[in-house]
């Protein structure tokens, strides 16, 4: 009986390797030229058999940097063997022999129990939770989309296995097909063989398109723990879009890869230099935040400063006090209007009372922040703002001449009609509560603004991802139909669904999990009441989302609306952001005054001196925000990381810097830390464990002892 169920198990482990690719960190394809049937099927279980075993028999070696991440489309053909990464070469074994040292490592490790099918499928599945597969030449008996438009059937030999993984995993099973006959066919296959009654599979995880981007983008999206397929060029797809990006950003010396059991990961291409700069990488999307809008005058696509010091200056010191004041309540309309005067004043207007009709009563002092409450006139202020008043040696610091938005929403401002151009097509038409605004209804997207800005923030970098893929996603369908002089169907179906996950692409390559899932307990958050609180939170993106779909809602988008795609969004930005701050020039004004020889410094410090007064102790304010950068978003945890992200004198805008924190060898991975790497290790690990992860970096490993 013993001997049965051995053999029964090998068996399966063979039938099992023969269709489940495993990780393509672990393991590559071999060649099947010149192999019998009982040769694939020996080796596969042997290399199946050993990698398990070396897995679970290992003791942890590397340090983890960083919670896997999804993992990209394995290369691995599920019809062929495998073979482990730590081999060599090739294996050159006969059928006889192989069989024999599978059988003894099968007997090795199941010996004292006889496992469940399903204790198998868990375990060659590393307990990963979600699955994505391929269904030709995996599931189903035809070999190509022709064959699909006669008939579809499912393989009897991987239908049991099938359906225990559909009981554990979160299973998505998709393939290109060439029309509506075929889909209909491998749903009925599917449904005669009992997957959508006996599995835990549903007809809407069943994904179709047409073609093989198409199915790459079903993958980006999904972001399994494994993938299953047939096709070695899915791979290549993957990483095409890291290649790309690294091309557009001149990023010479690095490279994005798979980095083994723990995901996506940055590797040096050359050796680096203490100091010497690694990545300058550009934002995908970003946003100033809401309160940082009184302190600091911005671009609003690239985040450097606008204007000049003097309406730097006087614009912050009149909008600090009308909050201090009391006066009036500082909210975006405000703003708004205060931004507007102060970039459309021309300097010979002479109207000095435009920006103080409604709040006569009150003196412009410091910020709430400063030690003293020192005074300047309000007509001092107001020229300033006008540009009537100009301070010593203001020309050396010249700043862009601020651009208004397209749109005319007196919100958003720019360094140039470029960066204005840029934002307008990339995101803002949607998103701006001007008159020639693109969205369905402004007074919802005043709503949605209204209701982050009280709430978080982070809703907002949400709406410009959601914007960004609803415009791509026009752009793509635009240029499709030019090309092929054809006109896309209304109702979306496939043409519409395979293009829009194109245009989702950028967004897709952060690691995502739902907002409400990932976010930190509060510390005043008692953890008994943990599950109500997370329930608030996604009430609270629910609430958002229904202020956002009023005002931009695209039928063909409509997937990008769901609350499941929403929560993953702001997690995405809850766990890969990174701090957005642009260094003021007021404060490299101030210095400069500071150091000029006594003569000129003195005669300079009689202006100069009361405004630094009256602005206080914070007299220079970073621009400050948060913003995804799809290639620093790559780059893997180490508490005693190798790089750092800090902006050097010369970056002046809202790029993400990353210099060398100390040597990197060629072939070194390049990491960054996500937190203060000064803490203890037990603070350190409390501060990862909300990114989900316990850090095995070799610092860690060291303090843990």
């Amino acid at each position: 009986m013993a001997e049965s169920s051995k053999e029964d198990l090998f068996q399966l482990i063979k039938r099992f390797g023969a269709y489940i690719s495993v990780r393509m960190s672990n393991f590559f394809p071999i060649s099947l030229q010149n192999m019998d049937p009982r040769s694939v099927g020996a080796v596969t279980g042997l290399a199946l058999a050993i990698v398990f075993t070396w897995r679970l028999l290992r003791s942890p070696s590397e340090p983890q940097r960083r919670q896997p991440k999804r993992q990209a489309p394995s290369s691995s053909s599920s019809v062929a063997g495998v073979q482990s990464s730590a081999t060599s070469g090739p294996y050159e074994v006969s059928p006889q022999s192989e069989d024999h040292r599978a059988q003894n490592v099968v007997d090795e490790l199941f010996q004292p129990v006889n496992p469940t099918l399903g204790q198998i499928v868990r375990q060659r599945l590393s307990e990963g939770r979600k699955v994505t597969c391929r269904l030709v030449g995996v599931i189903l008996e035809e070999s190509n989309p022709e064959e699909l438009q006669k008939q579809a059937t499912v393989k009897s030999s991987v239908l049991e296995v099938l359906l225990e993984i559909t009981k554990f995993c979160d299973l998505y099973l998709m393939e290109r097909v060439l029309d509506d006959d075929s889909e209909r066919n491998v749903l009925l296959a599917l449904e005669n063989a009992g997957v959508f009654t006996s599995g835990g599979l549903v007809k809407d995880k069943v994904l179709f398109c047409s073609t093989e981007i198409g199915r790459t983008s079903f993958v980006r999206q999904l972001e399994p723990d494994w993938h299953i397929d047939t096709n070695p060029e899915i791979v290549t797809q993957l990483a095409e879009y890291f290649e790309k990006l690294l091309s557009e950003r001149q990023c010479r010396g690095i490279k994005v890869k798979q980095s083994g059991e723990f995901g996506k990961g940055v590797y040096a291409e050359t050796d680096f230099g203490e100091g010497e700069l690694v990545l300058k990488d550009q934002m995908l999307v970003g946003a100033q935040h809401p309160l940082n809008k009184i302190d600091c005058l911005v671009c609003s696509f690239c985040f450097k400063f606008i204007g000049s010091i003097e309406l730097q200056i006087g614009r912050r010191l009149f909008l600090q006090n009308v909050i201090v004041s009391g006066n009036d309540k500082c909210d975006a309309d405000t703003l708004s209007h205060i931004s507007k005067d102060c970039c459309d004043t021309d300097s010979s207007d002479g109207d000095n009372g435009s920006y103080t009709k409604d709040h006569e009563n009150f003196e412009i002092g410091g910020s709430s922040s400063s030690k003293e409450n020192h005074v300047l006139p309000r007509g001092v202020v107001e020229s300033l703002m006008n540009g009537e008043m100009l301070l010593p040696y203001t020309n050396r610091f010249s700043l862009p001449s601020p651009v208004a938005c397209p749109g005319g929403c007196g919100e958003a401002y720019y360094c140039s009609k470029s960066c204005a151009e840029a934002d307008w097509e990339m995101v803002h038409s949607l998103l701006c509560t001007g008159e020639r605004s693109q969205s369905h209804s402004r007074a919802a997207l005043m709503k949605f603004n209204e209701h982050a800005n009280e709430t978080n923030d982070i809703f907002l970098l949400a709406a410009k991802a959601i914007s960004l893929t609803i415009l791509r996603y026009r752009k793509l369908k635009s240029t499709y139909q030019k090309e092929e002089n054809c006109t896309a169907p209304s109702d979306g179906g496939i043409f519409n669904f395979s293009l829009l996950l194109e245009a989702w692409k950028p967004i897709s390559v952060g690691y995502k999990r739902r907002w409400w899932d990932c976010m930190a307990l509060p510390d005043d958050v008692d953890c008994s009441d943990e599950a109500a609180f997370r329930m608030q939170i996604k009430e609270l993106a629910f609430a958002s989302l229904q202020f956002l779909k009023a005002a931009i809602l695209d039928k063909e988008c409509e997937p990008l609306f769901s609350l499941e795609i929403y929560g993953h969004i702001i997690g995405m930005f809850e766990l890969n952001n990174l701090d957005l701050v642009v260094a003021s020039p007021v404060e490299d004004y101030f210095l400069y005054i500071d150091d000029l020889p006594h003569a000129e410094k003195k005669e300079a410090e009689e202006i100069t001196q009361p405004i630094l007064n009256a602005l206080g102790n914070d007299y220079s304010v970073f621009c400050q925000g948060t913003a995804f950068f799809p290639l620093q978003s790559c780059m893997n945890h180490s508490c005693h990381p190798n790089a750092k992200a800090f902006k050097r004198e010369e970056d002046r805008d809202g790029r993400a810097t990353i210099i060398a924190h100390r040597p990197i060898t060629k072939g070194e991975e390049v990491t960054i830390s996500y937190i203060d790497e000064d803490l203890s290790y037990e603070e350190r690990q409390a501060s990862l464990a909300d990114y989900g992860f316990k850090c095995r970096c070799s610092r860690c490993l060291k303090e843990e002892l």
